[in-house]
């Protein structure tokens, strides 16, 4: 619930800026924020996911000085990454790309916040291994929106026109302020003991374990984030980009459910295949699928039912432009959202060649299908082909994980 509270906020911030910044302004903000997604995602380079599987069996085993050494080796990836990726992409953008000024100067926005942004996405992880689940949900889901909301809404009782960069901005604010939140929360529930010892690093085998993580999140990122890229530089209709990230907006109320709630079941599954509790592993599949079906079921309900409506509290134009799209990419997120801790548990077992070799094959046809459909079909085009090649992932996973856990249960039970 809370998770859905925040990505309310969230969107009620997209209709508002939809509405005040104009299709032009909007497209700048749209774009910033993808460009700010994918560096986001690529900063922590894994460690961050690679902390639910590591520390909650460091803590179980009372292998303190480790898990010290792993948050600082984390905290000291994540920023030295964060400063490199965003110093690179500002130049790039500002000396050699063809974006419209006002898309530059909104992406130049998002590299100043990435190092607190990357580090806040670092600090939750922690957090959730630490077991604050709905602390780190909290923070992560309503603070950071809910400030973001709140410093715009004090932008528009400024006798000042607001633009793109001044709204990648206030997320910036947000990013900062979690930040020292989050730095005070993981000091005071991670064990004490931890704070009391010598840490010992382990480098080389983090650096290793931390990889499928990294491969797999940028991956998803470029998945989810090159549909906006691609109709950006092969439509011309600014249109076209509104009303699909209008469209993404909508769907992501029910992807905030996998990724929140998959924090909480990430943590649980570490544990169970470490106590080789494979019967367990299938139970708690089934623990999620039980609540998680009607509410994907409630939702597709409301977006076939109110599609239009939907669409047209951010702008009048963006419902025909992306009305088939959002009926698209909620099919396709549903799909996602059932099937979403089967690439964690591959990466658990060590599937990791597997999930790279899907991924990109996934990716390859995404690209080129939006080379394809994006010119003809803007909006529509690019939710096609992002249907086609997530269903696709979604579909291997899946299958993978669900043959080879019956067959470790089945090994189990003859040994």
């Amino acid at each position: 619930m809370l998770a859905v509270t925040g990505q309310g906020v969230i969107y009620l911030l997209s209709v508002v800026l939809a509405r005040q910044l104009g299709v032009d302004g909007f497209e700048a903000y749209a774009v910033a924020s993808a460009a700010f997604t994918l560096m986001v995602m690529f900063a922590p380079r894994g460690i961050e996911k690679f902390a639910l599987r590591t520390l909650p069996v460091l803590y179980e085993r009372g292998d303190w000085g480790r898990a010290r050494g792993f948050l600082r080796f984390g905290l000291r990836r994540t920023l030295w990454t964060t400063l490199l990726i965003g110093s690179a992409a500002y130049l790039w953008v500002q000396f050699f790309s063809h974006f419209p000024s006002a898309t530059k100067l909104a992406i130049g926005v998002s590299c100043l916040s990435l190092p607190t942004g990357a580090l806040v996405h670092y600090g939750i992880e922690v957090l959730s291994a630490n077991g604050r689940d709905i602390l780190a949900t909290a923070i992560f889901r309503i603070v950071v929106p809910t400030t973001t909301f709140i410093l715009i809404g004090l932008l528009l009782y400024l006798p000042i026109e607001i633009s793109g960069a001044m709204a990648v901005g206030c997320w910036g604010i947000a990013w900062t302020l979690a930040l020292a939140v989050v730095m005070n929360q993981v000091r005071r529930t991670t064990p004490p003991q931890v704070w009391q010892i010598k840490p010992i690093e382990d480098a080389s085998t983090w650096r290793r374990g931390a990889r499928p993580f990294q491969n797999y999140r940028i991956s998803l990122a470029l998945l989810a984030q090159i549909s906006v890229i691609f109709l950006d530089r092969l439509q011309s209709s600014a249109a076209a980009v509104g009303a699909y990230v209008a469209a993404v907006g909508t769907v992501n109320l029910a992807l905030t459910l996998a990724t929140t709630t998959n924090r909480f079941y990430s943590r649980r599954l570490s544990i169970m295949l470490e106590q080789q509790d494979f019967a367990g592993v299938l139970k708690l599949r089934r623990e999620r699928l039980r609540w998680l079906l009607p509410a994907m079921a409630l939702f597709l309900a409301t977006v076939f039912g109110f599609g239009r409506e939907i669409l047209g509290l951010f702008r009048p134009e963006f419902v025909d432009e992306g009305i088939i799209a959002l009926y698209l990419l909620a099919g396709t997120t549903v799909i996602a959202v059932l099937f979403s801790l089967a690439p964690t548990y591959l990466k658990y077992m060590g599937h990791n060649r597997t999930i790279l070799k899907t991924m990109v094959g996934a990716a390859v046809i995404q690209v080129l299908l939006l080379g394809m459909l994006v010119p003809r079909f803007a909006a529509t085009g690019g939710a096609l082909a992002y249907t086609v090649s997530m269903c696709g992932m979604f579909w291997i996973f899946a299958r993978m994980a669900h043959r080879e856990l019956v067959q470790l249960k089945v090994n189990r039970k003859m040994l």
